[in-house]
């Protein structure tokens, strides 16, 4: 039987469905109905407040205080401002930067009281500076902006408890505002803070990931998932963020222990710091997205008669078409339980079409299959020149990159469905069982990576055991699995797409452990038995092509003057927030 188109139909269907899945909203203009968040509305702020440059202590900074001032008091909100001294570190760079470090960092703390003000607030938190040679209309004033159009769009009187909006100074000079709020000077609001959301960007689009959490967020997570099923959330970006050297806002917020939930956008990564991050190249669709889902949750909480309650960390993902799923780490062992007995049934129905011996080859090749996939991206990641490359003009190059990488892992599986197999069994259930086993020791190591390898793992050992019902032959067989790959490939995509946007240039292979959940997803697709060299010469010719397009972009990437998006101090300056 001849799988080759349904191999083709289901990976193109599901790489589809992910680029689906990572599309930012349609922005909303300013005609919306008052209760809806408005891109449009939201960009009048974000045209007057970034329109220059504006670092702490310059007129442009100072001349933006005022405004955010006095759009908050026509939001019904008291305002004080926080004053801080420069000092040290951040003094230096500021003055590096030509700036007068003698000028101190302005916060603004505003609060708009609600039905009782003895209830914990709920906070906005965004920072309102730049770096020296950007506008910043993403990074931080399309969070400001955000913020600003959230509190218009809940009505005070709706409030059970106090709105408080932050915008932190000094930011980019080391989070000078938000740790002598939450920190340093112990600002009255930290205590009375029950819930923070931080608005962030390190980027100029793409949708808003929710990438960082404070303690215990099990419940915060569950009503995120309930009340804002179109926002995107994963706990594997939870999980890689605390790994990394990198802090916002949200970070002394978190070390004090407040409960909070951390959102970002991260596409367009070009924009980072950049001269070019104007209002007209910010994309509206991420502001969109950025608002509605934070909108959401500040509604929620800030009408509540309580707040969620502290509870163990969730495992959580945005599932293609259904929206959040947020589960305890305890349902995750049940989650592998179903699975194995699955994978059990399958292979007990199956006993006389799978041997040993095939089993065997069939981890081999996946193994080596990976270890390929690895080589292969490292070896166009030293040709595209970002091993020791300039940290801005990767980001620049990230688009390409990402690729780069992906027409790699084509490439991998493309020599794969040319090399000599097993039967269908073999190859089947042994990629499911490479899934299964990666998802364990997931389970037992990162539990917030779960949903990587366990959910994919799920679908193909509900589409095994579909396969292998007793008297079931040919199409009738795969066709379940093909129809249940596409949701698992639309995860993975969208998976690698936002890993590679957080940790792609430097290092592209720490995305090869996503290709296990899709090969235990093709695997039945694929050809099985040892075929002619005739039969695999079209799979082996378009892997080969898929690696010499591959190194002919990573060349383009080296070959490239320097993106005009790089800021001019690319090179001297460590990444802040």
């Amino acid at each position: 039987m001849n799988r080759w188109p349904l191999f083709l139909l289901t990976l193109a269907a599901g790489l589809l469905l992910g680029w689906w899945t990572i599309q930012t909203p349609t922005p909303v203009d300013a005609s919306a109905p008052a209760d809806q968040f408005s891109a449009g509305r939201a960009m009048v702020d974000v045209r007057v407040l970034a329109r220059e440059p504006h670092p702490t202590g310059t007129q442009a900074n100072l001349a933006g205080i005022a405004h955010m001032e006095r759009r908050l008091a026509t939001l019904g909100f008291t305002t004080r401002r926080v004053v801080t001294p420069l000092n040290g570190k951040p003094a230096q760079r500021l003055a590096k930067w030509g700036g007068d470090p003698s000028q101190p960092a302005i916060s603004l703390v505003a609060i708009r009281r609600g039905g009782d003000a003895a209830l914990p607030a709920v906070a906005l938190l965004a920072h309102h500076d730049s770096v020296w040679a950007s506008p910043g209309a993403a990074d931080d004033i399309a969070g400001v902006a955000a913020a600003l159009e959230i509190a218009r769009a809940i009505p005070q009187a709706r409030q059970r408890r106090d709105l408080v909006l932050i915008f932190t100074d000094a930011e980019e000079l080391g989070l000078v505002g938000a740790r002598a709020i939450y920190r340093d000077n112990e600002d009255p609001i930290a205590a009375r803070t029950g819930v923070l959301i931080n608005l962030e960007a390190r980027g100029g689009g793409g949708r808003a990931m929710m990438f960082q959490t404070g303690p215990q967020n099990g419940d915060l997570v569950r009503r995120l998932a309930d009340v804002t099923p179109g926002a995107s959330a994963s706990s594997l970006a939870v999980t890689l963020y605390e790994s990394l050297p990198n802090d916002t806002d949200f970070t002394p917020v978190k070390d004090r222990g407040i409960a909070g939930l951390n959102f970002a956008f991260i596409g367009d990564a070009w924009g980072y710091h950049s001269p070019l991050m104007t209002p007209d190249r910010l994309d509206q669709g991420a502001l969109q997205h950025l608002g509605d889902s934070v909108l959401a949750i500040t509604r929620d909480l800030v009408t509540a008669p309580a707040l969620p309650a502290r509870s163990e960390n969730a495992v959580f993902a945005s599932a293609p078409l259904i929206g959040i799923i947020a589960y305890s780490p305890a349902t995750g062992w049940g989650l592998l339980a179903a699975i194995a007995g699955l994978l059990v049934i399958a292979a007990l129905w199956r006993r006389a079409e799978w041997s040993l011996g095939g089993m065997l080859m069939a981890l081999g090749q996946a193994v080596l299959a990976l270890i390929i996939a690895g080589l292969l991206m490292f070896g166009l990641n030293l040709l595209s020149g970002s091993v020791g490359g300039e940290y801005y003009d990767r980001l620049a190059a990230l688009p390409r990159l990402e690729m780069v990488a992906a027409l790699a892992a084509l490439a991998v599986l493309l020599f794969l469905a040319a090399a000599p197999a097993g039967s269908l069994w073999d190859r089947w259930l042994t990629w499911a069982a490479l899934c299964f086993a990666g998802a364990l020791v997931a389970q037992i190591v990162l539990p917030g990576a779960g949903p990587v390898l366990a959910w994919p793992a799920l679908l193909a050992a509900i589409a095994a055991v579909l396969g292998a019902r007793p008297g079931t032959t040919g199409m009738a067989q795969v066709a379940p699995a093909a129809l249940l790959a596409i949701p698992g490939l639309a995860l993975g995509a969208e998976l690698f797409h936002f890993a590679f946007l957080g940790i792609g240039a430097p290092m592209p292979f720490a995305t090869v452990p996503l290709l296990i959940p899709v090969l235990a997803l093709l695997a039945p697709m694929l050809p099985d038995g040892p075929g002619s060299l005739g039969n695999r010469r079209p799979a082996l010719l378009a892997g080969a092509a898929a690696v010499l397009l591959a190194a002919g972009l990573a060349l383009w990437v080296n070959l490239d003057p320097v993106a005009p998006s790089v800021p001019p101090y690319a090179g001297t300056e460590k990444k802040q927030g």
